[in-house]
């Protein structure tokens, strides 16, 4: 039992350490910007995860944008806390 409860517990630190080390740095404050606007969908998401492989930005989403031009068809915008 006790080596199971050791097991885990080493298996939970290993898996945060990833985490907390790319965490931002107290002194660093992210703003948060659109970078990329009128995308489609999967181009989004690709630009999205790309962003934060090569760490810059760690939090990232796309948004719907409704553009005037043509209120029928919809892109998206990609949205990032960037350092």
């Amino acid at each position: 039992m006790r080596r199971r409860f050791t097991a885990l517990a080493l298996a939970a630190v290993t898996a945060l350490v990833p985490v907390l080390a790319t965490s931002t740095p107290a002194h660093a404050t992210p703003t948060l910007q659109v970078v990329y606007t009128n995308l489609p969908y999967d181009i989004c998401i690709s630009f999205g995860r790309s962003g934060q492989e090569t760490g810059r930005w760690q939090t990232w989403w796309c948004s719907t944008h409704y553009p005037q031009s043509n209120p029928g068809y919809y892109t998206y915008d990609l949205w990032a806390y960037v350092n």
